[in-house]
């Protein structure tokens, strides 16, 4: 092969290798996980007082992400806004307003980021 097809070759496998990076899921999530977090929106809490839409509460939720000497990887505040997605999602809602988020250590975990949110469903009014 002649060095312009190598180059070729080698620019065409270097992007392949970048482009399925960008599709892998996050570390410790599952493809189906992420699909039950993508379902659940954020919302600012003003915007449960709409006329045209309805919510109804069904709870507290918390999202961890913890570090430690056991278990590897650092602590991520998206993972943690993740799991209070996904602790919605368990509690069928679909909205969540979030009380806020804080970086700690404790609780067996070396770094520690804790998610705090109310979850809701929306109710469709016909």
């Amino acid at each position: 092969m002649n060095k312009l097809k190598i180059s070729i070759l080698t620019a065409l496998l270097g992007c392949t290798a970048l482009l399925s990076g960008c599709t892998s899921t996050p570390e410790g999530f599952s493809a189906e996980q992420l699909a039950q977090a993508d379902q659940v929106r954020f919302v600012k809490p003003y915007e449960l007082t709409r006329t045209d839409v309805r919510y109804n509460a069904v709870g507290e939720v918390s999202g961890e992400s913890c570090s430690s000497q056991v278990s590897g990887g650092p602590a991520s505040h998206n993972a943690a806004l993740l799991q209070l997605k996904l602790a919605a999602a368990q509690r069928q809602a679909d909205t969540v307003v979030l009380q806020g988020c804080q970086q700690t250590a404790g609780a067996g975990c070396d770094e520690r980021w804790l998610c705090t949110g109310a979850a809701y469903q929306q109710i469709n009014q016909n």
